[in-house]
């Protein structure tokens, strides 16, 4: 036989058994399982280690092919994880206990910020919860501040009725303020508050803003959240969402200009200096020295009782819940 066809046929038979087996390997790979994740509010600095980890791959890696959708509040995104319209999402811890105590079927399964970074913004001071009295605040229906403000003012001894609540979309939050139709609205140093400098000081407005946390909240800051059965029929997914994320959020802290680049690419009408002011605000709230103590993500029964407790206190909640009522622990490698 004629060497060059020889060496011809072989090539051929070479590239045919290396194209088999690349499509017998590509038959038996697993697929990846399309899941939607609900961050608590309209995309900004603080939501940017979810698009990290949908950019490098992580969730991917991870097995997901993730949908990251903004939500109104942190009761919008517990109905929606326990009514099955989402996978997952992130949530404040209170709002979290709340629903529990209310018949939801949802725990969480990871301390995403370890505290919050919630409050409420104005154009004048309010130094203290007593400086509230008489003020009107904006705040959708389900965000997490009507449970939070109550839990503050409970702890001081204030009327629960001492401001009045104007319920409002987040899109229009910087409009009532400015207008003057609202005193204040429920806002995040790591979010809201870079934004609506940027608003308020070419009008000559000083932005104010007073912290839950310096007001006494001392719980903690953002779970992320799945159904109560999914984590317990499905505890590998949880673990390996929880670890994809984690892995986003290392990555966002060691490279925080790369991440607000990361955050404007997937969502174009972010300013990026706005985003990355807001994600190093963020990275404060995450890196505490409980954190440190307890590694990220962890959660600690103690915490979680006291959590716990100051929700059902100021609420008048009866009903008894222990910290495995509202999180599974063990879902996050220490």
């Amino acid at each position: 036989m004629n060497r060059k066809l020889l060496s011809a046929g072989l090539v051929v038979l070479a590239l045919a058994l290396a194209a088999g087996g690349h499509q017998a390997w590509a038959q038996t790979e697993k697929p990846l399982k399309k899941i939607t994740f609900l961050t608590n509010y309209v995309f900004h600095g603080r939501h940017s280690p979810f698009f990290v980890g949908l950019d490098k791959g992580f969730y991917k890696e991870a097995g997901f092919d993730i949908e990251i959708l903004p939500a109104t509040g942190s009761g919008f995104v517990v109905t929606a994880v326990d009514g099955g319209k989402a996978d997952f999402g992130m949530a404040e811890s209170a709002s979290v206990v709340q629903a529990v105590a209310k018949g939801a079927k949802v725990k969480g399964f990871m301390v995403f910020m370890d505290i919050t970074t919630s409050g409420l913004a104005s154009l004048k001071p309010y130094p203290t919860p007593e400086s509230l009295k008489g003020a009107t605040i904006a705040a959708s229906l389900t965000d997490s501040a009507r449970v939070i403000v109550p839990i503050i003012f409970k702890q001081k001894g204030i009327p629960l009725d001492s401001v009045k609540w104007e319920a409002a979309d987040p899109g229009v939050y910087f409009s009532l303020l400015m207008s003057g139709k609202v005193d204040l609205f429920t806002a995040s140093i790591d979010g809201d508050v870079p934004a609506l400098m940027k608003v308020a000081q070419p009008q000559g407005k000083t932005v104010e803003f007073g912290s839950f946390a310096d007001w006494g909240y001392d719980v903690y800051g953002y779970f992320l959240v799945a159904k109560a059965d999914r984590i317990a029929q499905d505890p590998a997914e949880v673990k390996a969402f929880a670890a994809a994320t984690a892995k986003a959020v290392g990555y966002s802290i060691a490279h925080p200009d790369e991440t607000a680049e990361i955050m404007v690419k997937h969502n174009p009408t972010l300013n990026y200096d706005t985003t990355v002011a807001q994600w190093k605000q963020s990275i404060k709230a995450i890196q505490t020295a409980y954190e440190k103590t307890h590694g990220y993500g962890v959660a600690t029964d103690d915490r979680l009782q006291r959590t716990i407790d100051l929700v059902k206190q100021a609420l008048n909640l009866d009903v008894k819940l222990a910290p495995a009522d509202v999180y599974a622990t063990g879902m996050v490698a220490k």
